[in-house]
């Protein structure tokens, strides 16, 4: 074990400490300016705000935001699509931009030339990184922003970053024991498989290698999990929440009590059939307003479903904190940290005519998402096998996640309209 001093310490003390009438004016002042630069700047947001009849001068501090109409997530989508790329969203040009991903949707999102850009870093620090730490990353490097956006705060703390991706878990042992890896970013499903690898290899996770930290997002975690993790390496596990629109939204400290809300956006929990904001311990929609000049988010919905206390937490950070995410909001799904939406299977499916009807069923065994595909048949195929064979593949190639598929008989598939339910049980 490393002597890193990881529980000490903030990345912005000031700020996170804030007393209460500090951060409501530190967030008053951050809504205010940012309300009037987006609405000259942004077209989008000038248009959600003429056509809700609301002048940007309207917009005083965050109890004016209510105002504002949510935007979801699928708006965005369209909006992107009606106006490509970026919705009328960018106010900068698109050249200066330093990287542009796509994330399923599709949508486009686009990062600035700015430090810690996706705001990340300080719920790292939070978490106990480190700048001696040597860090696994193994989020996707590819059009989805989750690798290089853990990398850019890890980097800005200091961290050496191994950016490995997914998969290859043989390979992923090897590299934390021999390049001495104290830290490791990505799913926390995906880190007991590498602790089972290695075992299967005759290393044990917790005495062969030296993991002490792990940071863990884009999935629920399960107490369950926490503890099966954190016991299986000997390390301690905290999480974070955000999308790739925004970045980091909340994140854990080391006392794994909640996730405080970031510092970089105005988070709020609101009704989700009304858009008004509920109170401590109220469930609803996870909304939120981006303090990015570049891409300004303003009362974004991410489908999330969570609540939030004031409660005092240890750590001495003083925002407020998300308990926990409870599920979605509509029928976009996120299954193995990947967002399923109806019209992407709409897509798949469409591709083969003998199929009737079809409903994507979600749930968890041992700690990992499993995604069904029931489908009901206008006429049974001729070779079973070789259907189901070539619709996962479609699938995959479509949803990037592998399905079971099952051919069920007329009738099987509720009646109620929904195309994915999600029947995952969370402790």
């Amino acid at each position: 074990m490393t002597t890193i001093d990881r529980s000490a310490g903030f990345l912005h003390r000031e700020r996170e400490t804030a007393s209460a009438a500090e951060w409501q004016s530190y967030n008053d002042e951050q809504v205010r300016d940012l309300c009037v630069m987006a609405y000259r700047e942004a077209p989008a947001v000038k248009k959600i705000f003429d056509d809700a009849g609301i002048d940007p001068d309207d917009i005083r501090g965050t109890a004016d935001l209510a105002k504002i109409p949510v935007t979801s997530k699928s708006r965005l989508a369209e909006l992107q699509a009606e106006n490509p790329p970026f919705g009328g969203f960018l106010t900068v040009p698109v050249n200066e931009l330093k990287r542009i991903f796509m994330s399923p949707g599709p949508i486009y999102d686009p990062q600035g030339r700015v430090p810690d850009f996706w705001g990340w870093s300080e719920g790292f620090y939070a978490a106990g990184f480190r700048p001696q730490d040597v860090v696994i990353n193994t989020f996707g490097y590819q059009m989805t922003p989750a690798g290089l956006m853990f990398e850019e705060s890890l980097l800005e703390i200091g961290c050496c970053v191994l950016p490995t991706g997914v998969g290859n878990t043989e390979t992923q042992v090897q590299l934390m024991k021999n390049l001495g890896v104290t830290g490791f970013v990505g799913m926390a499903s995906f880190l007991r498989k590498i602790g089972e690898k290695a075992r299967e290899m005759g290393i044990d996770p917790g005495k062969d290698l030296r993991l002490e930290i792990g940071y863990v997002a884009a999935e629920i975690l399960t107490d369950a999990l926490r503890a099966e993790v954190e016991d299986m390496y000997g390390m301690t596990l905290c999480q974070g929440y955000g999308t790739a629109d925004c970045g980091c939204l909340a994140y854990e400290c080391r006392e794994k009590n909640g996730m405080h809300f970031t510092s970089n956006a105005y988070v709020e929990i609101v009704d989700p059939q009304t858009g008004q904001p509920l109170g401590p311990g109220e469930p609803g929609e996870v909304v939120v307003t981006m303090f990015n000049p570049i891409y300004p988010l303003i009362r974004f919905g991410t489908g999330d479903l969570s609540a939030y206390t004031n409660e005092t937490c240890a750590c001495g950070r003083t925002a407020p904190r998300l308990t926990r995410i409870m599920g979605r909001v509509d029928q976009i799904t996120k299954v193995k940290g990947m967002f399923v939406h109806p019209s992407q299977a709409d897509q798949v499916v469409a591709a083969f005519p003998q199929v009737a009807r079809y409903q994507i069923v979600v749930t968890r065994e041992q700690n990992s998402d499993i995604m069904t595909f029931n489908l009901e048949m206008k006429e049974q195929p001729a070779d079973e096998e070789a259907f189901i064979r070539e619709f996962s593949a479609a699938v995959q190639d479509g949803l990037k996640l592998r399905p079971v598929v099952r051919l069920v008989p007329a009738g099987s598939i509720a009646d109620d309209g929904k195309k994915i339910r999600d029947e995952r049980q969370w402790d």
